[in-house]
């Protein structure tokens, strides 16, 4: 028979929203990265291209407007990059989701917490963690999808986890001590 039990589904649940929150924080990172990348190097080819038009109208030399048509080419093309991928609304859409996570996440170490310390009936951690789960599928619909990348990424900050289980060890280190998983020891509820 399947024995699962509510403090090893909540433990399992948490788990989970610990892997999606540390993708969707590093899409944002690094999609934010990549904007301000694009953004500097536009900057950059910009000002080298006016350099070029202003040196080309004080000499004859016809350089400085190959130098200038070159640059604004290339300024039109990281624009046209910037505009195509939006590489800084993507970073802050993940960085939404992230944040949304993170309080899903604290949220159920709460409810750990509190059906650990007794100051919970199990119907009454049953109800919070049914509202927790609406909760969390409301977040995941209107969340962007995350990358293959990303999640490798995120298997790695994270250890040898793998998206859809992490192990007790993995899940105890988000938790303090006292909601810990002891080994040997058989959870409640």
């Amino acid at each position: 028979m399947f024995d699962l039990t509510l403090v090893d589904h909540l433990r399992l649940t948490f788990g989970h929203v610990i892997f999606r929150h540390k993708a969707h924080s590093e899409i944002a990172h690094t999609r934010a990265r990549w904007a301000r990348l694009l953004k500097g190097g536009e900057a950059f080819l910009i000002t080298g291209a006016a350099y070029a038009a202003v040196r080309g109208t004080a000499e004859t030399g016809r350089e400085y407007g190959i130098l200038c048509a070159v640059l604004a080419t290339a300024a039109l093309i990281v624009l046209l990059v910037d505009l195509t991928f939006d590489f800084e609304r993507s970073a802050r859409v993940h960085a939404w989701c992230a944040t949304e996570l993170w309080k899903i996440r604290e949220r159920y170490r709460a409810l750990l917490s509190d059906l650990a310390d007794g100051g919970l009936d199990l119907d009454a951690a049953r109800r919070r963690r049914d509202g927790l789960m609406d909760e969390l599928h409301g977040i995941y619909q209107n969340a962007p999808p995350a990358d293959a990348q990303a999640y490798r990424a995120a298997m790695q900050a994270l250890g040898p986890a793998n998206e859809a289980v992490l192990s007790d060890e993995e899940i105890d280190t988000f938790l303090p001590r006292s909601l810990q998983k002891k080994p040997g020891k058989p959870e409640a509820a």
